[in-house]
């Protein structure tokens, strides 16, 4: 090989055309290194050492700006590091992939029912809820500051007996039952209710793997219906349950009173129905403690509490149409942060209204969280969940 190189000469070493390497001249990732006496540019082994790692990168992802920024890096990676990095971007955009396809099948699984944009649209919002609901899982499980598995918290408060028929609505990828599945009582059956192309069908799958670990008297099975069509309920109807559960379920339902009227008509007498509502939680106080000791203006935090103290009492009223009484029962459910900048992303969403109080201020609180956690090693921020055992 000659110690200069056309872009012809350069692009059949590489094996690319050579309007790739007029691509990437123009984007400014391989620029010529001289000028032949003909005026054509010229190449040495270094720009082909350059146009290799171009081609790699691009192989396996990067995109041409993100090439340009990592051969401008004054402090260039090791492979190893480059190659990790976009293994985590890519890991990440399958995942989002998967998802976007998971709504896009339940979706057209709906079709047949309610062939209506604005029915469709109603569906993949509900369906990107339940995954950010399972993204909000998974960081829980990491981060739990007593170490608890969430969903054993709740199977305990939930005190199951054997001999209990049990209607689980909304079961999607039953975490309570995964998670406590060697616990489940003899003569126990589960009725677990959600939509085809759900997590569910995960859930299904793992019932069939897992069942032999059950006693032999037990059941847990997915059955699939619309919970807000009344031909579910009609099947539903057939029985009677000792509970009922509807956790994390009522944010994703248009009639919240329908849901409770039919639950209530399938709850034995001395049933319970335990349904779960986002209301306050000490977390609030946690945080306005926080803005106190920074003299910060906390007029939006007030209003969030405000709100949902309004969505709890109206909450509570509609339980009160359909059972007797009910209680309340607050599971603990704090996290640790070692990170201030994931820290102040969880402020942030738990804030909308007051993000641009948030930002103004964001320095501030950055530097008390860094502050702590340095001193501490993390920050525990305080958070309960409120269940509603509700009986007839």
């Amino acid at each position: 090989m000659n110690d200069k190189m056309t872009s012809g000469e350069i692009a059949r070493q590489a094996g690319v055309s050579q309007k790739a390497i007029r691509v990437y001249d123009e984007k400014g990732l391989l620029k010529p290194v001289g000028y032949s006496e003909g005026n054509y540019k010229l190449y040495d082994k270094n720009s082909l050492m350059i146009l290799e790692k171009i081609i790699a990168l691009k192989h396996v992802g990067f995109s041409l700006e993100e090439i340009k920024s990592n051969l401008e890096s004054d402090e260039p990676e090791s492979i190893e590091e480059t190659l990790k990095k976009q293994l985590a971007l890519m890991e990440d955009k399958i995942y989002e992939m998967q998802r976007a396809a998971k709504c896009i099948k339940a979706a057209i699984a709906r079709l047949h029912e309610d062939p209506d944009w604005d029915n469709i649209a109603d569906i993949i919002k509900k369906m990107e809820m339940e995954h950010g609901a399972d993204d909000r899982r998974a960081y829980a499980v990491k981060h739990a500051a007593d170490g608890i598995e969430w969903y054993v918290k709740i199977y305990d408060s939930l005190d199951f007996k054997k001999d209990e028929n049990v209607l689980d609505l909304g079961c999607c990828y039953g975490e309570l039952w995964r998670q406590n599945w060697e616990r489940i009582p003899e003569n126990f059956n589960v009725d677990g209710y959600d939509v085809h192309e759900s997590w569910a069908e995960d859930f299904e799958k793992y019932i069939e793997e897992e069942k032999s670990k059950l006693p032999q008297s037990s059941d847990v099975k997915v059955l699939y219906g619309n919970l807000e069509k009344d031909e579910t309920w009609e099947e539903i109807h057939k029985n009677k349950y000792d509970r009922i559960i509807a956790h994390y379920f009522m944010t994703y339902i248009n009639d919240t009173d329908y849901i409770m009227e039919n639950a209530a008509r399938v709850l034995k007498d001395d049933g319970m129905f335990s349904v779960n509502f986002y209301g306050i939680s000490c977390e609030f106080d946690f945080w306005e403690n926080i803005f106190d000791e920074l003299s910060m203006d906390k007029s939006f935090a007030i209003k969030k509490k405000k709100d949902l103290k309004q969505k709890q009492e109206a909450f509570q009223e509609l339980i009160k149409k359909h059972f007797s009484r009910f209680e309340i029962v607050q599971l603990p459910c704090s996290l640790n942060f070692d990170d201030s900048e994931i820290l102040f992303e969880k402020l942030l969403s738990r804030y909308p209204n007051g993000n641009k109080v948030l930002m103004a201020n964001k320095d501030k609180l950055m530097e008390y969280f860094d502050r702590r956690i340095e001193k501490e090693g993390f920050i525990v921020v305080e958070m309960d969940s409120a269940f509603y055992h509700c009986y007839k």
